[in-house]
């Protein structure tokens, strides 16, 4: 399952999803093998919340959706959009 660590937490992926700024959907990846594309054909998005899930696109069409949380004492925490919009942007644009 993929995760991100934030803070000294590890935050593991609860939704798959991404918003094609061309068209404007939101389209999300539900479980393996479950590729979708959006309706202008221009982003598309695969794998579910597994290991090798895929975003398929040009980053700059592509805006993030997906979520994180961890489970701290019994509570469930979220990850800030802000922090998963930014580690977005640093595996895809920066590369």
């Amino acid at each position: 399952m993929p995760s991100l660590r934030y803070g000294g937490v590890i935050y593991y992926q609860v939704r798959h999803a991404i918003f094609c700024k061309l068209c404007r959907d939101t389209i999300e990846s539900k479980y393996t093998y479950n590729f979708k594309m959006c309706s202008c054909g221009s982003v598309g998005i695969d794998g579910g919340i597994v290991s090798g899930n895929r975003i398929i696109g040009d980053p700059e069409n592509i805006e993030p959706r997906g979520m994180y949380a961890a489970t701290i004492n019994g509570r469930k925490i979220w990850l800030p959009q802000d922090v998963i919009e930014n580690h977005y942007y640093r595996l895809n644009v920066l590369r």
